[in-house]
């Protein structure tokens, strides 16, 4: 029995002893390091794969992070990015940044794209869209006719 009570003594202390990691990636403003996440394109479901990237798009480019270094990272991964149309042009309250990535595979096109909406101040990426559309054979864009 007094084994016992410094097994769960040491179990006790152990756990008090555990720290959380200091906050990186967007909340301190940095990106992170590695690849963007673009889901498993290859063999899941549009809807999956566009959850999987939507999360990542979310969590690298989130609060903190500047625009300009959003898209020299999506431009480092094979993203292509350019400024929105102005707002003149009946199109509402545009992202600061379009980037796109497409890729033909199999007879499909698969193509991605973040927007990147500036703050008030338009320097912070704040927020974000991720999009994924997947177009096969004589399919149109989003599945409908070609």
């Amino acid at each position: 029995m007094k084994h016992a009570s410094l097994c769960v003594a040491a179990v006790m202390l152990a756990a008090c002893a555990t720290t959380a990691p200091e906050p990186t990636g967007p909340a301190s403003g940095a990106l992170p390091s590695g690849e963007l996440n673009l889901g498993d394109w290859r063999t899941a479901t549009e809807a999956a794969t566009l959850t999987v990237f939507q999360d990542s798009v979310t969590s690298r480019y989130g609060a903190g992070v500047s625009v300009s270094a959003a898209t020299a990272d999506l431009r480092a991964h094979q993203f292509t990015c350019a400024a929105a149309p102005p707002q003149d042009q009946g199109r509402g309250d545009p992202p600061a940044e379009i980037c796109r990535r497409t890729v033909t595979l199999e007879g499909c096109t698969h193509t991605w794209q973040v927007h990147l909406f500036g703050a008030s101040d338009e320097a912070h990426v704040s927020p974000t869209r991720a999009l994924y559309d997947r177009r096969c054979g004589n399919e149109g864009l989003l599945g409908g006719p070609g």
